[in-house]
């Protein structure tokens, strides 16, 4: 039996089930695109600490897999194959792109990738992800018969309870397989019960199963664009504490209709999601220290990004990462 999964290095989960292994972007890009999709990957930032490690189980037709790069990389596999592609964040952030949409994911946000999409990610250097591949052919139903596919969000909330507790159940499963994969491989039967329950967690996506979504709210592609604006205008900004009126401003909305269109499309605020982005940013400095060890107070990271107030930066950031930033930064833990 091997030991429980290390929780401060999620990229190791499922190790005992390696698929490709490199330092090589080009090389890592022709691995993983065999299992996934054939792919162009470019290292944007940290090749030195560049180590794709691409893990995976198939549990019938279902492969749940790991991944991480260990280096910000942009990922390029134009239009993907058939198949959708469950993305849970472990740790870290990326930038998703679907067929014209966008959205940054983390650990409170998953990302659902349609079969056969225009698509292109930006994950960050510590960005791990479990990954369900499932064939698009297992969710037609009878009533596909003009080959259309069900369309699922490219998003979904963790602070929706149905969501949240399937998240929970797959990261479960995902670490159960990774300290007892072996006595469950005996058992095809058990893969089988896996595979089911994974797919019946779709439902949770969708209010209503997989009958086609609600369009969203947003009344025009001219309030999606202004939303965009947002959000780009806080990524853009993420060592500052803006205020609503600014982000307002920036995206040529009203604070209400700014915060309207942000539950919507988060279930978050302007301002608590302006403050997820700014922790995980201090999140990556405070890991890149304890990595490189090199000294730094956490005051002067937290001012850097626009916390003023000690204890509540402390605050929220255990409440966001479950470890306080001193924990962090002595490199005790990474999620």
């Amino acid at each position: 039996m091997r030991p429980a999964a290390d929780l401060s290095k999620p990229c190791q989960l499922l190790d005992d089930y390696p698929l490709s292994r490199s330092r090589s972007a080009c090389e890592a890009s022709q691995l993983i695109g065999r299992a996934l999709s054939p792919h162009q990957l470019h290292v944007r930032n940290g090749a030195d600490h560049f180590e794709a490690r691409h893990n995976q189980i198939h549990l019938g037709q279902v492969a749940l897999n790991v991944l991480s790069y260990g280096a910000e990389v942009e990922i390029d596999p134009g239009e993907r194959g058939d198949y959708y592609l469950l993305q849970l964040p472990l740790q870290g952030r990326a930038r998703v792109r679907c067929n014209g949409q966008e959205a940054w994911v983390g650990p409170d946000t998953m990302s659902v990738l349609q079969p056969r999409a225009q698509t292109r990610m930006i994950w960050s250097g510590d960005c791990a992800m479990i990954m369900l591949q499932v064939p698009s052919q297992m969710l037609r139903t009878d009533g596909d018969a003009d080959g259309s596919l069900p369309a699922l969000r490219l998003t979904r909330s963790r602070h929706d309870p149905a969501v949240a507790a399937w998240w929970q159940a797959v990261t479960d499963m995902t670490r159960n397989l990774h300290s007892h994969g072996a006595q469950w491989l005996r058992h095809p039967a058990a893969f089988g019960a896996m595979e089911a329950f994974l797919l019946s967690g779709l439902d949770l996506l969708r209010p209503s199963g997989l009958a086609p979504h609600a369009p969203s709210k947003l009344s025009s592609q001219g309030d999606t664009n202004r939303l965009q604006r947002a959000v780009d205008h806080i990524h853009a900004h993420v060592h500052q504490a803006l205020s609503l009126t600014t982000i307002a401003a920036a995206a040529c909305m009203s604070p209400r209709a700014l915060e309207a269109a942000f539950h919507r499309r988060f279930d978050l605020s302007p301002l608590a999601y302006a403050r997820a982005i700014r922790l995980e940013a201090v999140h990556q400095v405070l890991q890149m220290a304890a990595r490189d060890g090199h000294p730094t107070l956490l005051s002067d990271v937290a001012l850097r990004h626009g916390f003023i107030h000690m204890g509540r930066f402390a605050a929220y950031y255990k409440q966001h990462f479950g470890c306080s930033p001193s924990v962090t930064l002595r490199g005790r833990a990474q999620h």
